[in-house]
């Protein structure tokens, strides 16, 4: 029963809907406060297992943390598989000191804060001597396909232009991408551009086993979470591994201190925006940036981003060619190039696009994310500790439950409430 209500209450968009799903289609009446309270009490216990999960981590030597594997980790062959890590950010709306008072100042208090999600993924796929795809995909070139997706990006990028523009500052809250398909205009579709073509896996293999990590913790615990786990399922022994992430500074503080024996990839499709708005806004029509964008997009897909640097910064410094969105690409490419180095990539089997942790953080938001949802700090990361159970390939809930059978007796442990006398 305690499984079932704590399944429905990560999967489902509320505790009530968990309530009403459990009494509908399990005929268990379960109050949505009940809902709650299982939940939090059993996201709080594993929680504690991962505590004592990232403890042993630490424990071990450095050398241990980035070449060795624990006993019990899976005794994987790696031959034909690589190992891939994935790190992004999210929204939720947290209820602070502020709520319920006055608010300081004339500014209005804004509630949302940053969650953090990283996914490490296992993909069935080898290293070649060639090139598995130099052709630029079809996907790219089409801009009923490409376009809503950069519009959307785009709009994170400019709602933080206060920051380094190069890292990707703090976040935004995520728009809708139909909402930013209607802000920009879009080139005219392509010959081709109303045929379904048919879909072909160019980022890397086929995926294999997931897991999932999501917190409210901050970066640091997130970054140290993701090692863990990467030495528990035996990573360090893949001939072929990547750390990748946006162009957010701190993720790649992440690969520095916890990653650096792993390849670092930079998300082609966040560059992608990039070069795609600065061709669009140095440029007198739309068509001429998107035929500006297909031209630099061919250098980018092949790793040639040297070459992409040099024509904006050539473009940068003509005559009346300021532009803010081509001051910001320069800035992102001239930070991310040594992680752009794509065919290389795709030779070695892995990658190039976050797109796994982008979707994972989506169904993260599914669960936590909504202008009506607010919550406390202390009951957010033990559902978030669940949901990210949920999703994952490697959590064994047969297990868990052993353990926890194995564990309590039947009743909990309470500290006894003492009255205090008055002097």
């Amino acid at each position: 029963m305690l499984q079932k209500i704590s399944l429905a209450a990560a999967r489902d968009r509320s505790y009530s809907i968990a309530s009403r799903n459990l009494q509908d289609l399990a005929d268990m009446s379960v109050s949505a406060k009940q809902c709650q309270r299982v939940a939090i009490r059993l996201g709080n216990e594993r929680l504690e297992e991962q505590a004592e999960r990232l403890a042993q981590y630490q424990q071990a030597t450095l050398p241990q943390q980035q070449h060795g594997q624990p006993d019990g980790a899976p005794q994987n062959d790696w031959k034909g598989r690589v190992a891939v890590v994935q790190a992004d950010g999210g929204r939720v709306q947290i209820r602070d000191e502020l709520w319920g008072g006055d608010k300081p100042g004339e500014k209005k208090h804004r509630w949302w804060r940053e969650t953090q999600a990283g996914c490490l993924q296992t993909y069935l796929s080898k290293p070649t001597e060639e090139d598995p795809h130099p052709e630029v995909p079809e996907a790219l070139t089409n801009p009923l396909w490409v376009v809503p997706k950069f519009n959307a990006l785009h709009r994170r990028h400019t709602a933080s232009a206060g920051s380094d523009e190069g890292a990707e500052g703090e976040r935004e809250p995520d728009s809708d991408a139909s909402a930013a398909e209607e802000d920009s205009p879009s080139p005219s579709a392509s010959e081709n551009g109303d045929k379904e073509s048919p879909r072909e896996r160019w980022s890397g293999g086929k995926p294999l086993v997931k897991t999932v990590i999501a917190t409210r913790q901050g970066y640091d615990h997130l970054g140290l979470a993701l090692a863990a786990e990467a030495y528990h399922r035996g990573f360090n022994q893949a001939a072929s591994k990547a750390f990748m992430g946006d162009g957010l500074k701190v993720n790649w503080s992440l690969w520095r201190r916890h990653f650096s024996h792993y390849t670092p990839i930079a998300d082609l499709m966040h560059a992608l925006s990039y070069v795609y708005a600065a061709a669009v806004a140095c440029s007198p029509t739309i068509e001429e940036g998107w035929t500006l964008y297909l031209s630099w997009l061919g250098w980018i897909w092949s790793g040639e981003t040297p070459q992409v640097l040099a024509a904006m910064r050539e473009r940068a410094a003509a005559p009346g060619e300021s532009c803010s969105d081509l001051d910001r690409a320069i800035t992102y490419l001239g930070n991310n190039a040594e992680r752009m180095k794509y065919a290389e990539y795709r030779r070695a089997g892995l990658p190039i696009t976050t797109s796994l942790v982008e979707s994972t953080q989506k169904q993260v938001n599914y669960r936590i994310k909504g202008t009506e949802k607010f919550w406390r700090d202390e009951h957010l990361e033990p559902l978030l500790q669940l949901v990210a159970d949920d999703l994952s390939d490697t959590h064994d809930r047969a297990a868990f439950w052993q353990r926890r059978q194995q564990r309590y007796q039947g009743f909990r442990q309470r500290r006894r409430k003492t009255k205090i006398k008055n002097t």
